[in-house]
């Protein structure tokens, strides 16, 4: 049997076929460093401190299911794996399996079944993408060959040989059925098994938890840009309970917001106001319209909705209440000072001269 230097083109000299004990095929076979090729993902060959035959064995031991034995690949043809799966909401995950799949050998040929929708609905749930979809996805992976749509659930010796698979590949955990721990164990058992390594924190159910935890923030996405309560399955008194929370918060936003940019002339016209020295006081310049004023300072856009309209002026009539109680606060403070001998009117005086004095006795 051919070693894995021959696969590769080289002119090396072939070792014998040599099995261990167990059966499995001598690790000696693997001795080339195919790690940036044959799926090393681990980086097992990339350290300097092992020799190229001892990173080759532990590259090719990583594709050996626990347990078991896996075939020799074959030398006069390109490999056929074979990855199966639902594939719903294709993500880095799966990207990374087929991958690991493509470069488990220098040639291989991958691929991909889809179970359909009826089988996968009875024994996986609900999908979110149609099996009709999810194959298309499938096909524009550029580490996919091909796609076999309306694949079984569980491989058989039967879809084996008549697609010519040499292996199938998935990761080493038992993956139970309704009638067996295990329904990849038959194609590890017959050595045609190769293991893929799972990609932690991403997974398909990982997403959807995501969707559903921010339920409300997506269905308030979905009805800002358009989409029909209908397509959405969100009833009337929903969408208004949504609807009442978004304007709210467009309130108080617009309100902050208004505040913020008028806050500093009018923090100088309250700091002015309350000046330690009233003479020196300044006359106030009131608008007859301080809201007509205000909004001819505030750049505010166009409003997102009237509830942004009401909380715009809202805001301005805030400014201008305060702005008109400064003024009625300032001609109050007027109109009590007490007049100076200097603004005495003349036709007083003339008047206390005129009037005869009883007070003296004749």
């Amino acid at each position: 049997m051919a070693d894995l230097a021959q696969l590769n083109g080289s002119t090396k000299r072939q070792e014998p076929d040599k099995r261990d004990n167990a059966g499995e095929p001598d690790a000696k076979k693997f001795k080339e460093d195919t790690s940036n090729e044959s799926g090393d993902f681990g980086g097992a060959a990339k350290s300097s401190c092992r020799s190229p035959e001892t990173a080759a064995q532990q590259s090719y031991q990583r594709l050996v299911p626990k347990g078991y034995s896996m075939n020799p690949p074959p030398t006069d043809r390109a490999v056929r794996v074979y990855a199966d799966g639902v594939f719903d909401l294709f993500h880095l995950g799966h990207m990374r399996q087929l991958e690991q799949a493509k470069k488990a050998f220098p040639n291989t040929y991958l691929l991909v079944g889809i179970p359909n929708d009826i089988e996968t609905h009875k024994r996986k749930g609900l999908t979110v993408l149609t099996d009709k979809e999810r194959a298309e996805t499938l096909r524009h992976c550029k580490w996919v060959d091909e796609v076999i749509e309306d694949a079984p659930w569980i491989v058989t010796p039967d879809f084996l040989e008549k697609h010519a698979i040499d292996y199938v590949a998935h990761d080493d955990e038992p993956y139970a059925g309704t009638d067996t721990d295990d329904i990849y164990k038959p194609c590890k058992e017959a050595g045609k098994f190769l293991v893929t390594q799972r990609t932690e924190g991403i997974s398909t159910t990982y997403i959807i938890t995501k969707i559903v935890r921010d339920y409300e923030k997506f269905i308030t996405r979905q009805l800002r840009r358009g989409t029909p309560r209908q397509d959405l399955n969100v009833s009337w008194l929903k969408k208004n309970e949504l609807d009442i929370k978004r304007h709210a918060v467009e309130l108080r936003d617009s309100i902050k917001t208004n505040w913020t940019t008028t806050g500093k002339e009018l923090r100088d016209e309250i700091g002015r106001f309350w000046s330690p020295q009233p003479q020196s006081l300044p006359t106030l310049s009131i608008p007859e319209n301080p809201v007509g004023s205000a909004f001819a300072q505030i750049d505010i856009g166009r409003s997102a909705s009237p509830h942004t309209d009401f909380a715009t002026g809202y805001s301005l009539g805030l400014i201008g209440g305060v702005r008109s109680w400064m003024q009625a606060r300032t001609n109050s403070n007027r109109g009590s000072k007490a007049p100076s001998p200097d603004d005495s009117d003349p036709s007083d005086e003339e008047e206390v001269l005129q009037k005869p004095d009883h007070s003296k006795v004749t």
